[in-house]
């Protein structure tokens, strides 16, 4: 069969827009997928005001245990018989800056959150930051099943990410192939229109349908969760974009397989096996790759470590503290001292040492850490819907990357404390402050409740969150075009066996 002389494009397309508009079917996906978003967006934002508010009460909470210790400072001011133990004296250096230092670091959500919950259901939002604690961040623990973090939050990112697609497969395998399951291919293929433009404008009018709904229902999902989308419009232009990106790829990747011909059964099964790999077995794939790479200590290897170094510096705390005496210009006169400084005082000198005894097992965690992400980020390309994931969570504030620069900001915010503590702890063993009232219950060496450094952190701007997204758009535009060429080269003529 000769190929006929085609007719335009642009005619065809709308009378295809036209008559896939008035497909039920077409109305009954998009309607699911308007109550999937509506659900998923209210729920990735109920989590996210419960761990704003946990944050809010943190604050309430810590600025009422600071005016209750600044009432127990004035009346330790006062004569008494005998003094309070160190432990129990919030006007001691040593004493407050281990029993009564309350301080934490806040990763508060962003504007657009509701967009993806990303590891914000398994990352703290809010750490304590203390003195002690090797590197900054302690390990927290919450009382919530294991099995249901594994699995994942249904959010509004879940349904772009994952049902979306089979929104496209389900609309491209049934209305991309009606005709030949009803024997209709052989009439339209004897009228002026070539397989290219027939099937390429059906395939266009169902994108250009589903494309808009699509960013117009995740827009209101996002306004009913409360988003502030007027803070964060460069971020949801971005998600837009990637959407539509997103859902151009699948669009693509269904015209190549309708480009052979099947029925709406095997075109659907092929689509939806494809799926199947791209959106499970691929990341399942990358994970179980990331977890062989690099040789960084198990956690418990790394715990065992810790305890071994534990028992090794308590074994040799005084010849541990002995050399910093010597060290230090004011304290290597009162080398007689060690002995006598209380326990706190005593970390001060420890605490540095077990961590530069750690740092090597600390640097190889951290350098596979940063490996296995770059291996998540080149996974993401080749199975795009993690890239996709990927990308949501960056443009919601609830990435991986954003909560390690968290960490990185508690530990500045760490050594911060030590740094305003230390000099003022250690400069007590030279020369004790003398107490302003004679036999006062309070040492009364410490008073500076106001000054005590708080946590500053800082956020990437919108700019930068936008721009680390446009490699994903640019990669799945690609795709997408690369696609669409394979399925229009295939498209050259009717198939012989109409």
């Amino acid at each position: 069969m000769s190929a006929a002389v085609d007719i335009g494009f642009a005619a065809l397309w709308r009378w295809e827009l036209r008559h896939v508009g008035r497909n039920r079917l077409l109305w009954m996906v998009i309607g699911l997928l308007g109550v999937a978003m509506l659900w998923g967006a209210l729920s990735g934002a109920a989590l996210h005001r419960g761990q704003d508010a946990a944050i809010e009460r943190s604050r309430a909470s810590d600025a009422a245990w600071t005016a209750q210790i600044r009432e127990r400072a004035r009346r330790y001011a006062e004569p008494a018989e005998s003094e309070v133990p160190y432990w129990q004296d919030p006007t001691d250096a040593a004493g407050f800056s281990r029993y009564f230092l309350r301080a934490h670091s806040y990763k508060p959500n962003l504007p657009l959150s509701p967009l993806a919950v990303g590891v914000s259901d398994l990352m703290p939002g809010r750490l304590p930051v203390k003195l002690e604690t090797p590197f900054g961040v302690e390990p927290a623990y919450d009382f919530e099943n294991p099995r249901g973090l594994g699995l994942g939050r249904f959010d509004l990112g879940f349904v772009l990410v994952y049902l979306l697609p089979i929104a496209v497969v389900l609309l491209i395998g049934l209305l991309a192939t009606f005709e030949r399951d009803h024997g209709m291919l052989r009439l339209i293929a004897a009228q002026r229109v070539g397989p290219r433009t027939w099937l390429g404008a059906r395939v266009a009018a169902i994108v250009a349908w589903l494309a808009p709904a699509t960013v117009l229902l995740a827009t209101v999902s996002l306004l009913a969760a409360g988003a502030d989308l007027a803070a964060a419009w460069p971020e949801l232009i971005a998600s837009a974009v990637l959407v539509v990106a997103y859902l151009s790829f699948w669009a693509a990747l269904g015209f190549v397989v309708v480009s052979a011909w099947p029925s709406a059964a095997g075109a659907i099964s092929l689509m939806s096996a494809v799926w199947a790999v791209l959106a499970i077995g691929l990341p399942l794939f990358g994970s179980a790759l990331a977890n062989r790479l690099g040789d960084a200590p198990s956690p418990v290897a790394y715990v065992d470590a810790q305890r071994r170094a534990n028992d090794a510096i308590a074994a040799q705390r005084d010849a541990i503290v002995s050399a910093a005496f010597r060290r230090s210009s004011t304290l290597a006169t009162v080398t007689e001292r060690v002995g006598k400084i209380d326990y706190a005082t005593r970390m001060t000198f420890l605490t540095p040492e077990l961590e530069r005894r750690l740092s090597p097992l600390r640097e190889r965690q951290q350098a596979v850490r940063e490996w296995r992400g770059q291996v998540s980020d080149w996974v993401g390309y080749l199975a795009p819907p993690l890239g996709l994931e990927a990308a949501l969570a960056v443009l919601a504030g609830t990435d991986a990357a954003r909560h390690e620069r968290f960490e990185q900001q508690t530990r500045a915010y760490q050594l911060r404390l030590r740094d305003w503590f230390y000099p003022r702890i250690q400069g007590q063993i030279a020369a004790p402050t003398p107490r302003a009232v004679a036999n006062s219950y309070g040492r009364m060496n410490f008073a500076d409740y106001d000054t005590i450094p708080a946590y500053r952190g800082s956020e990437w701007p919108a700019t930068t969150r936008v721009v680390a997204v446009l490699p994903t758009i640019a990669w799945l535009c690609l795709l997408a075009s690369l696609l669409t060429a394979l399925a229009w080269r295939r498209l050259r003529r009717w198939p012989t066996e109409l």
